[in-house]
């Protein structure tokens, strides 16, 4: 599946502990197609010159992790279809998605296995003593947020932390406490795609600058390669080569 490179990487700047790449790699954002959803790519760097942006604009904006599962989700979903291709800035929580896009550089792969969009971005946040809002399904799961996020990076300055079912499910309530907490950026693990349907209600009401999005399960410090990982991404790569096949018959 062909990509096609938006914008070059010609600047010469990199982030500390990013090796540079042969310059046919040097994107920093490109446009692709998986199970027909358009999705950009941005790499670490541009991904945190966006965030800062983010943070500047006096609007909520919008950041998720995604994964096969949830692409799987969204090409059966026209709404979480739309919810994804409405996110402003997205990342892949592992390399299957690129690889399946055959867009996946190395440098790319090594971003996303070491996290860097996310350690860099949480760096940023501690560096200017942000205001942190932590969400989670329930009280539980927040709380293991906040525990996956200070490990990741200390002295966040975390607000409140708090589990949607406290508010029960009630989406207005939640907002009204957020608003309260006055966070400048909301980190949430829930239940896919719950988040994605609450940030989204939430540019209209929400004096925050920017949500992200986390995976449901852990989110771990590298990716590791294993079987069970080896194995969903056969599948993946099965389930989008049928697609692709099916759309060129069409």
């Amino acid at each position: 599946m062909g990509a096609e490179s938006d914008e070059a990487d010609t600047t010469g700047k990199r982030l500390k502990g990013v090796r540079c790449e042969k310059r046919s790699e040097q994107r920093v954002m490109r446009r692709y197609s998986v199970l027909g959803i358009s999705l950009m790519d941005f790499s670490a760097r541009e991904g945190l010159r966006r965030a800062e942006h983010f943070l500047q604009t006096g609007a909520l904006n919008t950041t998720s992790y995604i994964n096969a599962q949830s692409l799987s989700m969204a090409s059966r979903d026209e709404q979480v279809k739309e919810y994804l291709e409405e996110t402003d800035l997205m990342f892949c929580l592992e390399p299957d998605i690129l690889e399946a896009a055959g867009i996946a550089s190395p440098g790319r792969v090594r971003e996303i296995e070491d996290r860097m969009f996310l350690r860099e971005f949480l760096k940023r946040l501690a560096r200017q003593h942000d205001k942190v809002y932590l969400l989670g399904d329930t009280d539980k799961q927040a709380q293991e947020l906040q525990e996956m996020l200070l490990n990741a990076q200390e002295n966040l300055n975390i607000v409140d932390v708090r589990g949607y079912e406290e508010f029960e499910y009630q989406p207005q309530r939640l907002m009204n406490a957020m608003n309260e907490a006055a966070p400048k950026v909301i980190f949430s693990r829930m239940t896919y795609p719950l988040d994605l349907e609450l940030m989204h209600s939430g540019r209209k009401f929400l004096n925050a600058e920017l949500w992200v999005a986390l995976p449901e399960t852990k989110l771990k410090e590298k990716v590791r390669t294993t079987f069970w990982r080896k194995v969903r991404k056969k599948i993946f790569q099965k389930k989008v080569n049928e697609y692709n096949l099916e759309k060129a018959e069409q």
